[in-house]
């Protein structure tokens, strides 16, 4: 069994032991260069934090959960690839929890546990990544990938305003995924399957059809606050016109008895009982009549066809009561000898 110190493997500019402490998390996939702060409560947690202290490089591996609500994940709660992280703040906080600001370096499978107490020791396979030779499609995929990035930030998604300018000077394939995946709010299963990808361009193309997806999502939820604030401002305006109306008609001296009667006519359309289309209409004529002169001729014909309109039996009657006596009665005091 090989120490903590011994495998080391270059990966960002230092060496990384094979073997560290792991730190699991919830909800989160952490990508290489990407920098998070995490809260830091369970037993499990703080000693994998104390273990990566301990140490000089302060490095940790750090793997989502697949079930965030287990408290005390066992080994196969794990997924099995995440990051190599190093932990660049460390504060205490007042409930004996500790707040970390964490930074991605590398991707690492775990090749298996060394210890499971009271925190767990995995050994480790970094994923060195490659940098396949430049192609064509290798070039078209990067301009996606950096023009759907700024067209995201366009519609209003919240990504780091320095990242489209970083972008511009990035050519491996490998860490443009990473950039990219690190903003975006994916869910936590598909942000692993991005991380889980050794292929590079693979993993690329995968951000580029996350970036696609969520240029959808932005442009239908936009249409539909749009058409909400057209909606909006269509009410206020008739609000308004309205408002306008009735002080008009105030100053006229006209508008008590108008306003009285379209409210009457508006309690008998709430009271009897019309079919869903004739309700529309009815409400329909009596937005119309609001805007109207109650002096106009127009006025007059649709308050006649409202009248009728309300007058009509909407509602189905009730069953008759049958009594065959009664009728019996009727039958004999009309006529003479029915039962022969």
């Amino acid at each position: 069994m090989s120490s903590e110190g011994e495998g080391k493997k270059p990966g960002l500019g230092q060496e990384i032991p094979e073997v560290l402490p792991l730190l699991p998390v919830r909800d989160l996939v952490v990508f290489p260069y990407m920098i998070a702060p995490l809260r830091v409560s369970r037993p499990i947690s703080l000693d994998a934090v104390h273990v990566a202290l301990g140490n000089e490089q302060r490095l940790c591996f750090i793997v989502a959960q697949r079930d965030s609500g287990e408290e005390d994940p066992k080994p196969h709660s794990l997924y099995r690839t995440g990051t190599v992280g190093i932990i660049m703040r460390m504060r205490k906080l007042s409930d004996g929890g500790l707040k970390i600001l964490i930074q991605g370096l590398c991707r690492a499978r775990i090749q298996r546990f060394i210890a499971e107490q009271p925190s767990y020791r995995v050994r480790l396979d970094i994923l060195e990544e490659t940098t396949p030779a430049p192609t064509v499609e290798m070039e078209a995929l990067a301009r996606s990938v950096k023009q759907n990035v700024e067209r995201v930030a366009e519609l209003g998604r919240t990504v780091q305003p320095e990242l489209a300018l970083v972008l511009q000077n990035v050519d491996e394939p490998g860490r443009m995924a990473d950039l990219v995946a690190s903003n975006l709010s994916l869910k936590l299963a598909d942000a692993q399957a991005i991380l889980e990808t050794d292929d590079p361009v693979q993993r690329l193309a995968k951000v580029n059809q996350a970036l696609e997806n969520e240029i959808g999502i932005l442009e239908v939820q936009n249409q539909i606050q749009s058409r909400a604030k057209e909606e909006m401002s269509k009410t206020q305006r008739d609000y308004y016109l309205r408002e306008q109306l009735r002080q008009i008609r105030h100053e006229l001296g006209d508008a008590d008895s108008f306003r009285d009667e379209i409210d009457d006519l508006r309690q008998k359309v709430q009271a009897g009982g019309l079919s869903a289309e004739a309700r529309a209409e009815a409400d329909k004529q009596l937005r119309r009549l609001e805007l109207m002169s109650p002096e106009s001729a127009e006025a007059s014909v649709v308050r006649s066809y409202l009248d009728t309109l309300v007058e009509l039996p909407w509602k189905e009657p009730g069953p008759d009561p049958v009594d065959l006596r009664a009728a019996r009665a009727v039958l004999d005091e009309d006529h003479y000898n029915l039962d022969h």
